[in-house]
């Protein structure tokens, strides 16, 4: 009796999590920042409501904007420093490729008007902007400290992030050893699909990267529903399966 109940249950859950994907495809997160938002927050993070880089809880507000709240930063040991203050207790969905340095930037769109009249005109920019694979539940003062800032290799390892393994610096931001793979195989994956370019200097440390921290289990199921709601895996991800 107890085998045919979780057999019922995961039937049940399965039918529930087909729909809600079917839903979030019809919406097209490819259209709007508030769907692409939802998408990531409702489906492709539904289950996994931790913060990318420190791992901190959050909750989503159940809104139409795709917010929520960390439950608690000293669960997770982030120690928040005094610029953008404000912002340390709301969760926010960042680019792991910044917008600023996709093509987007060049196209007449945004040359000749700004990035939210691309956003809400122009269907080539909207699906790289809000490419899924490329959106992270951020600490949201973590998310303004990083602003644009490249990835790289900080020497001196000097930290002020409280247990978030984090290191930043005016023009520079190196993620934890085990969210270095994860950004490489985003930045190689935004770098194959819409033509972000890469130094050459920066890829090498991406193929490191993407080599020394191998594909985590949740990679793989956050790839299999983005690819179910977008209709395409990450490469870097799956070939490593």
């Amino acid at each position: 009796m107890q085998v045919r109940s979780n057999l019922l249950r995961k039937f049940i859950l399965a039918v529930f999590f087909s729909l809600t994907l079917t839903a979030a495809a019809d919406a097209d997160p490819s259209t709007s920042w508030r769907s692409a938002k939802n998408a990531a927050d409702d489906i492709i993070h539904e289950g996994n409501a931790h913060t990318f880089y420190c791992r901190c809880h959050y909750t989503s507000d159940e809104d139409s904007d795709g917010s929520g709240k960390i439950t608690d930063t000293d669960i997770c040991g982030y120690v928040a420093p005094d610029k953008h203050k404000h912002r340390a207790g709301r969760v926010e969905w960042e680019h792991v490729v910044p917008a600023s340095l996709m093509p987007a930037r060049q196209f007449p769109c945004w040359t000749e008007h700004d990035r939210n009249y691309c956003e809400r005109n122009d269907a080539a920019a909207q699906v790289m902007i809000f490419d899924l694979h490329n959106l992270v539940p951020a600490i949201g003062q973590v998310n303004a400290l990083r602003g644009n800032d490249r990835y790289a290799e900080i020497e001196g390892e000097v930290r002020n992030f409280g247990d978030c393994p984090i290191e930043d610096t005016r023009d520079s931001f190196e993620p934890g050893d085990n969210q270095r793979g994860d950004v490489a195989r985003i930045w190689l994956y935004m770098s194959d699909r819409h033509g972000v370019e890469i130094p050459e200097a920066e890829r090498a440390m991406f193929l490191r990267w993407h080599e020394n921290d191998p594909v985590s289990d949740w990679e793989r199921e956050k790839n299999r529903r983005v690819k179910a709601v977008q209709g395409n895996g990450n490469p870097y991800v799956e070939k490593a399966e």
